[in-house]
């Protein structure tokens, strides 16, 4: 589990008890973090502990020239999926009629969505227009299907899992805690020298 655990860190998976029970087990034990955490160290990385979401990831221990690019890339990848996942997040609450945010462990049963996006105009525009974009562009036009291909896309992209693959139930991973912070990191770290272009951006994303 030593090895599964770690390449999953390092290849930039968000370690939850929803996503990866058996490496989340694993890092329970203290001496199983430990073992992670020193390894990780002669990579100059840090095994970081996301309290609100209960969760593990892989942080550098400094930023500097030598890893300035793949952070420079991972806001490239987080600013092509922000704001349809803020979209998509705000599109929920309506729908469930609910002040309670999408975090880890949230389930939502996607059957119960159906119904009000069915008789509500404004649901089904706005969800129109979210599928309009990537990552959720869909040529798809019915809302039940524009719903299922959004879930499926968010199950792709480790946002949501499902128990099994028929199941109508997905639970929220950890990594909708984490992209607000990875976000704040990078505006935050004065060493991570971004073009221009994409600081305009990021000023944009962080409103």
């Amino acid at each position: 589990m030593f090895k599964q655990t770690l390449q999953k860190l390092l290849t930039g998976e968000i370690i939850c008890e929803t996503a990866f029970a058996d490496q989340f087990e694993y890092l329970s034990a203290a001496e199983n973090r430990e073992r992670v955490e020193d390894f990780l160290s002669n990579l100059d990385r840090n095994l970081t502990y996301l309290d609100s979401a209960d969760a593990y990831y892989v942080t550098f221990q400094t930023v500097d020239q030598e890893n300035s690019g793949e952070l420079t890339q991972l806001f490239l990848e987080i600013r092509s999926s922000f704001r349809p996942l803020v979209e998509f997040l705000e599109l929920l609450l309506s729908a469930t009629q609910t002040d309670l945010p999408l975090r880890a462990k949230s389930m939502v049963n996607i059957n119960a969505l159906f119904d009000p996006f069915e008789h509500d105009q404004i649901l089904r525009e706005q969800l129109h227009r979210l599928s309009a974009v990537k990552p959720f562009k869909t040529n798809k036009l019915e809302s039940r299907e524009q719903l299922v291909f959004i879930f499926q896309k968010l199950e792709e992209m480790g946002y949501l899992v499902r128990k099994n693959s028929g199941s109508s139930r997905y639970y929220a991973t950890a990594r909708f805690d984490l992209i607000y912070l990875l976000i704040e990191f990078l505006n935050d770290s004065e060493r991570v020298e971004l073009p221009e272009s994409i600081e305009q951006t990021q000023e944009e994303l962080l409103f």
